[in-house]
């Protein structure tokens, strides 16, 4: 039987991240004793050659590079390897997870079961935490279709599991958005939304079932640009997503009346969005 699911994640390591890397291996080593699974992990600021900070399971392929990169450049290099590697095409399933997260016992096994029973299911996403959930019962009895909203407010890089044939059709993340570019976010969400459109059934449980730090409320102007660029270039090919946008330029006021973040800033993010580059102008009939 070939591999069930591929990872793709990236670690620094000049940032000291070798625990978290190891308790996101440990995790997945557990969950998937007797079964086959593949990572390919992208090692920045590491010289090819040099020792590994780690011992790693032979599932592991490791890909190393001299400087640092975004996030989303970085998940497509390993995209990219995955394709040439032809990986995407025999590797039934992709998931994304940070270095930093894991998966506690049983969700791992029980959210990879859900795709084997319904060959329907094309996308699958809960929710973390510091303190996340082992499943109490059968997935399937918590699962509902999620709306827009709840994909743009609850998807995640971590959280998110995939076809790899939706991987494929949907392409690479959005390299000017996430983290390490100048808008610094909302490559996830930009991502999940696209998958959300091109899968044939996405379902949600709105649970914290994957490992990860908790969500910091006082880092969401930090990460308001970015996803605001995301949700502006879905609503304006899509007319039905302007609630979902209505609804992040009320956050972002909230977030310039409560001194969280800036007006320049807050501006700023508004002439990005309202671009011809998300297709808004253009759709106004200006030229690109």
């Amino acid at each position: 039987m070939g591999s069930e699911i591929l990872f793709i994640t990236t670690t620094d390591a000049a940032g000291g991240r070798t625990a978290d890397l190891d308790r996101l291996l440990t995790s997945i080593t557990k969950a998937m004793a007797g079964r086959d699974w593949r990572m390919l992990l992208l090692i920045q600021r590491s010289a090819a050659g040099a020792d590994l900070p780690m011992d790693l399971p032979e599932n592991v392929q490791v890909e190393t590079m001299p400087n640092r990169v975004s996030l989303s450049h970085a998940r497509n290099l390993m995209l990219r390897k995955a394709r040439e590697q032809g990986l995407l095409a025999r590797v039934p399933l992709i998931a994304f997870p940070d270095d930093d997260c894991w998966y506690p016992d049983g969700s791992l096994n029980r959210i990879l079961n859900l795709f084997r029973i319904d060959q329907a299911l094309d996308f699958w996403f809960c929710t973390y935490a510091s303190a996340p959930a082992s499943p109490r019962r059968a997935l399937s009895m918590d699962m509902k279709p999620p709306s827009a909203f709840m994909v743009a407010a609850k998807a995640s890089s971590n959280t998110i599991f995939l076809r790899s044939r939706i991987a494929e059709a949907i392409g690479g993340f959005d390299e000017e958005l996430g983290v390490g570019t100048r808008n610094n976010g909302g490559e996830d969400t930009d991502y999940a939304l696209r998958a959300f459109l091109s899968a044939r059934k996405c379902r949600f449980v709105d649970q914290p079932l994957i490992g990860h730090r908790d969500h910091d409320p006082t880092l969401r102007s930090h990460y308001f640009r970015g996803s605001l660029i995301a949700i502006a270039r879905h609503a304006a090919e899509r007319p039905a997503r302007v609630p979902l946008l209505a609804r992040k330029l009320l956050v972002g006021g909230a977030l310039v009346a409560t001194r969280r973040m800036s007006s320049q800033d807050f501006v700023s993010a508004l002439k990005v969005a309202f671009s011809a580059k998300t297709g808004w102008r253009r759709s106004k009939g200006e030229a690109a």
